[in-house]
């Protein structure tokens, strides 16, 4: 008699498990029209981003010091840079100067979110040490042992002179703290007074029999002074140390030298804007108004293709916003213009810090100096600790950047032509001169409940069946302050500190 056998129980229950079931399908489904939609997204953006670099670029290539590249600021530019009866400077055009770049998920650049540059900055310098070689080291401790004695007398004289050692010693210790006080008080060793002549002669016989080492405390005093009184003038800003003043008693981190001189005046920049020749566009045609794909041509490119609900959507009157399948159907069309006006250019470079550290607070050779020190055996500035990493703080791409040259313009015109679209529905929600602001591919934002930009006029051609809705910036009516006036920034020329500065 045959024996029946039932087929394992395993295959059974991993053919209904959930993980390989309709469960599972419908999932790697969604995260794959997911990815091609993020794909999609990339590329049009990437698209867009290179579309308007080729159209800004020749309108202001001889104004440039570098390539011209994009990179959406939402907050604007703060063109009233100097406002009001006391000629402050405004503290929030200082601040966009002061903004940080950096590089979104999608690999474009943009700024406003990673804090400023002037406070990365004086959160580095504490972890920024002066070192000497071991060459150089062996060599100090060779002739000040040598010169035990000469070293002995400097110590007794300074005592004698009434000095006091500082707590804790600093790196060198007694004779490095003598050389750091005395250079403090007097500028130099050199220029000692004659009241201090016992003093000066134990230096000089110091000196004679340890010239090396003599001059690397020296090196040593000048660069540890120097680090100390950039620390001081990037964190207190002063009236004394070249800040720029914002206020009856606020000072910023000061750009464009000493008291702001090589920046742009506000009527070199309005000059600028309102020039009738500076200006660049865009075209874009959009088809196929699908929820999970439609087509997009950024001037005249093919092959793109992104849902529909990503790439527009429109705020009108502060309280809605849409996007662009509220209009269209799979047989409408759209093109879009995009017109920027008034392209200008302009530099601001943080202000370096003075031959006698009295005034500015960047020091580019230090950087230069930590690049390339940092974990060799050298002479010089080096990072100390592990709280900074050079290949993450320093370079295109990573934290310390900034925009070295802005490119700036008025807010955009946009020009939407719709076809074959619900006419009426567009004609009933885009009411002439109401606010409105626009959203596109996630890269910038125009526009907002401010009153900042207006639905311009609204036209159907009943023949050609399309509508055309043109929003831009209302006329100024000279009721917003001159210190809140902003203009929209493009983008730039990227600065990655210590090169390309």
């Amino acid at each position: 008699m045959s024996t029946f056998h039932a087929p394992p129980e395993t295959p059974l229950r991993a053919l209904y498990h959930p993980a390989n079931g309709p469960a599972r399908n419908a999932a790697q489904s969604r995260a794959r029209r997911f990815q091609a939609a993020n794909d999609g997204i990339g590329a049009a953006q990437q698209a867009f981003v290179q579309t308007v670099q080729s159209q800004v670029t020749p309108v202001i290539e001889s104004e440039l010091d570098g390539a011209f590249q994009m990179a959406p600021y939402p907050a604007g530019f703060n063109y009233g840079i100097v406002y009001g009866s006391n000629g402050y400077f405004n503290a929030a055009t200082l601040g966009d100067i002061d903004t940080l770049l950096q590089t979104s998920s999608s690999g474009n650049l943009e700024l406003g979110s990673s804090g400023s540059f002037s406070s990365f900055y004086a959160q580095l310098l504490p972890a920024v040490t002066f070192n000497f070689s071991q060459a150089d080291e062996q060599t100090m401790n060779r002739q000040d042992t040598a010169a035990a004695g000469q070293i002995a007398s400097v110590i007794t004289e300074f005592g004698n002179a009434g000095g006091q050692f500082t707590n804790p010693l600093p790196f060198g210790g007694k004779l490095q703290d003598i050389f750091n006080q005395l250079i403090k008080a007097y500028g130099s060793l050199a220029n000692l007074p004659s009241t201090l002549n016992a003093l000066r002669n134990a230096i000089t016989a110091y000196q004679q029999m340890a010239g090396q080492s003599y001059a690397l405390h020296n090196k040593y005093n000048a660069a540890t002074t120097r680090l100390a009184a950039i620390l001081a003038n990037v964190t207190s800003p002063s009236a004394t140390n070249g800040g720029l003043q914002t206020g009856a008693a606020t000072y910023y981190v000061s750009y464009g030298g000493p008291g702001g001189e090589k920046l742009p005046t506000v009527n070199q920049l309005l000059g600028f804007l309102n020039s009738p020749n500076r200006n660049a566009t865009v075209e874009i045609d959009i088809a196929s108004f699908d929820s999970s794909e439609s087509h997009l041509s950024i001037a005249g490119s093919t092959g793109l293709s992104i849902p529909v609900l990503d790439v527009f959507s429109v705020g009108i009157g502060g309280s809605s916003t849409y996007t662009l399948d509220r209009y269209a159907t799979s047989s409408s069309s759209l093109h879009v213009t995009i017109e920027y006006t008034g392209l200008t250019v302009f530099s601001a470079e943080p202000t370096g810090i003075s031959n006698d550290n009295s005034t500015g607070w960047y020091a580019n050779d230090i950087l230069v100096e930590v690049v390339a020190n940092t974990g060799k055996d050298a002479t010089g500035f080096a990072l100390n600790g592990t709280e900074y990493n050079i290949a993450t703080t320093f370079g295109p791409g990573q934290t310390f950047s900034r925009l070295k040259t802005w490119v700036i313009c008025n807010q955009p015109t946009v020009t939407m032509v719709f076809k074959s679209a619900n006419s009426q529905l567009i004609v009933s929600d885009f009411t002439e001169q109401s606010s409105a602001s626009v959203s596109f591919l996630g890269l910038f934002d125009i526009g907002s409940v401010s009153e900042s930009y207006h639905v311009h006029n609204v036209t159907q051609d009943s023949q050609a069946g399309t509508v055309t809705v043109t929003m831009a910036p209302p006329i100024a009516s000279g009721t917003i302050p001159l210190n809140q006036q902003v203009a929209f920034v493009l983008g730039g020329v990227a600065s990655y500190p210590p090169n390309n500065i």
